[in-house]
């Protein structure tokens, strides 16, 4: 459950780029900390990059936040959602800018399938206490990113993805390991750290091929990270039956801890299946 040395890190990182955190993000995170912070001023920033902006009221306003009432502005959406959630969905946004470009289309399925993996997971944080709905939202969006930055790095990385999915006998990051000495938990942990996300959500990055954390033994301080395994598991589940015939090796890896953890039967995943159809 510790976090990884620095000697671990390097060994995983060597020859992988992090992309930069952007200078737009590094004056919001900033702004946020600063105890003279203003909710004005928060705007301001965002509002220096139209683009920015217009993607922050697109995803604040898709049903998937679920916000009361329509927003409108920059200002009103940091009044609804707070200065930290739209931190996250700011990250979120300039993420997919960062790793994003080039005639890549397998890039391109895998940021809609993340987009597709947040919606339900913040759906899912409403039928299941224990995190935030902005908070699930970011995970389901960030908890992948290490395999963006993996596909960028090595032209193979699609088929390590075939071979990692496939692999009942394996865990998903050992396959990555033995391909590239590196797997996209480890990648996608320091990534977000670099990035100034929440440390529950790095935290959870790390760990979300773990099975481990949901043993009885298993540090108690995690529970949050348990909760955001479990959502994003569950979401790319049903996400998966919603758009293949073949088997999903990932639930079947973790679907008995997470329907423990969640206090689920097969027949209320069927149920959540049944009622996220149309999102």
């Amino acid at each position: 459950m510790e976090s990884p040395d620095h000697a671990t890190l390097d060994r995983l990182l060597r020859g992988v780029d992090i992309p930069p955190c952007p200078a737009v993000l590094l004056s919001l995170q900033q702004e946020i900390a600063s105890p003279n912070g203003s909710l004005g001023r928060i705007a301001q920033i965002v509002g220096t990059d139209v683009a920015l902006a217009a993607s922050v009221l697109k995803v604040a306003n898709s049903p998937a936040l679920g916000l009361s009432r329509h927003v409108g502005s920059i200002s009103q959406a940091v009044s609804v959602l707070g200065m930290r959630a739209l931190s996250a969905l700011t990250a979120g946004i300039m993420l997919r800018a960062a790793l994003s470009g080039g005639s890549s289309l397998y890039l391109e399925r895998f940021w809609d399938s993340a987009a597709r993996v947040a919606s339900l997971c913040a759906n899912l944080s409403r039928e299941f206490k224990g995190v935030p709905t902005e908070m699930a939202y970011s995970f389901g969006l960030f908890h992948d990113c290490g395999i963006a930055v993996l596909m960028k790095r090595f032209p193979s990385y699609t088929e390590t993805l075939e071979s990692a999915s496939a692999a009942y006998d394996q865990s998903f990051t050992s396959v990555e390991e033995a391909h590239h000495a590196t797997n996209h938990a480890a990648v996608g942990y320091f990534l977000t750290r670099t990035w100034g996300l929440p440390k529950e959500i790095s935290k959870a990055t790390l760990l979300h091929h773990d099975l481990s954390i949901f043993d009885g033994d298993a540090d108690h301080t995690a529970a949050q990270a348990r909760t955001l395994v479990s959502f994003a598991t569950l979401a790319e589940h049903i996400a998966h039956s919603q758009r293949y015939l073949t088997d999903d090796t990932n639930w079947s890896r973790g679907k008995s801890a997470v329907m423990a953890h969640l206090g689920i039967s097969e027949q209320d995943v069927c149920d959540l299946k049944e009622s996220y159809c149309d999102l």
